[in-house]
């Protein structure tokens, strides 16, 4: 059966007005919608109707479509008081965990008015200040239906059609476990790898490399948010966990750590390539060239003006800052048949080539 499609946009009201409700707000108001934007800091409130992110609410409000962008914790009450407050309206929110809010949801006896999504798309800031409207363009937005009716999930769809995403449609429970080891395992793994630097000085975590500044990125993120999620998202999180723990005992308690470490990292490898790459697709094989660009202005973008010459498209790129010299170690990721010949051009133009 074909999902019937709205006419027209709907009336949205957004409730919650911190960096993902006031990019949503800023999103819809470009593309033409009517949005209302509220907060229970009034000063937040303010600061994303000022930024273009939705009109303050009339008394009489009563809108189409409501968002409910609040932290995780208050999401399911927050839900559930919007289904009762708006009889006529579709209600969504955007947390990261949906079982437990569609629960609530159906719980309050209008769970066919309710979609479950969750936005695949953050910043490393919090708040209005760091709303973009842009932010979730080409992301993945998942909608969990969670029974509601056909009219409901289609308007529920338009929103991340508005906001040019990758919609991705799910069960509830099937969402949950997925993030679990998708995002949320992710995040306790690089938060523990970071907290085990605590018993070196200075000087031996100098010695840190990139592969470090890779696993330990997120590992900056803020932590109450975090509590949240993995407070209702216990039972997947814990089963997540204790995967990792159980691989992680067989290596450590192995007769033959290296034989149970390369197992490991062998299984590793398989799975990292089901990760998709450029636009979604597959992985494709690229080979790092690495380059010692000296720590001046304007030396990085000669580097990326004697690549485009080239020809050679930069598929990705790190950047690694020596502690202790003036220079960095800028990585740039090509398609493997082009390395070779990048690596020529670029040592000709006397570029130095760091040592693979």
């Amino acid at each position: 059966m074909s999902i019937p499609q709205p006419a027209v946009t709907p009336s949205t009201h957004i409730i919650g007005a911190g960096l993902i409700g006031a990019s949503i707000g800023i999103g819809l108001v470009a593309e033409g919608w009517s949005v209302t934007i509220d907060d229970n800091d009034a000063d937040a409130a303010r600061l994303a109707q000022s930024i273009g992110a939705g009109s303050r609410p009339s008394t009489d409000l009563n809108p189409e479509l409501v968002v409910v962008a609040v932290p995780p914790s208050a999401a399911s009450a927050v839900v559930s008081f919007a289904l009762e407050h708006w009889p006529d309206a579709t209600v969504t929110d955007v947390a990261s965990v949906k079982a437990p809010i569609a629960k609530a949801a159906h719980d309050s006896g209008h769970g066919d008015r309710y979609v479950g999504s969750h936005p695949m798309a953050g910043r490393e800031v919090s708040g209005g200040l760091g709303a973009q409207g842009d932010l979730f363009k080409a992301r993945p937005w998942v909608i969990c239906p969670n029974g509601s009716t056909q009219e409901a999930l289609a308007r529920v769809k338009q929103l991340p059609a508005a906001l040019q995403c990758d919609v991705v449609v799910m069960d509830s429970e099937a969402h949950d476990a997925a993030v679990a080891r998708v995002s949320h395992a992710p995040q306790v793994a690089a938060s523990a790898v970071a907290a085990a630097l605590g018993t070196l000085s200075p000087a031996d975590v100098a010695l840190a490399g990139q592969g470090l500044r890779d696993v330990t990125r997120i590992a900056a993120s803020e932590s109450g948010m975090w509590a949240d999620i993995a407070r209702m998202n216990h039972h997947a999180l814990v089963a997540t966990l204790d995967h990792i723990i159980g691989d992680l005992e067989d290596v450590k308690e192995a007769d033959d750590i290296g034989e149970a470490l390369t197992d490991l990292i062998e299984r590793g490898r398989i799975e990292v390539a089901r990760i998709p790459g450029k636009h979604g697709g597959a992985q494709r094989d690229y080979t790092a060239v690495t380059v010692i660009v000296p720590d001046t202005p304007g030396q990085l973008l000669r580097l990326l003006g004697d690549v485009e010459a080239v020809g050679v498209n930069v598929e990705d790129i790190a950047i690694e800052h020596s502690p202790r010299q003036p220079v960095g170690l800028t990585t740039l990721y090509v398609v493997s048949a082009r390395a070779k010949e990048l690596t020529e051009i670029l040592s000709d133009k006397n570029w130095e080539i760091a040592a693979s």
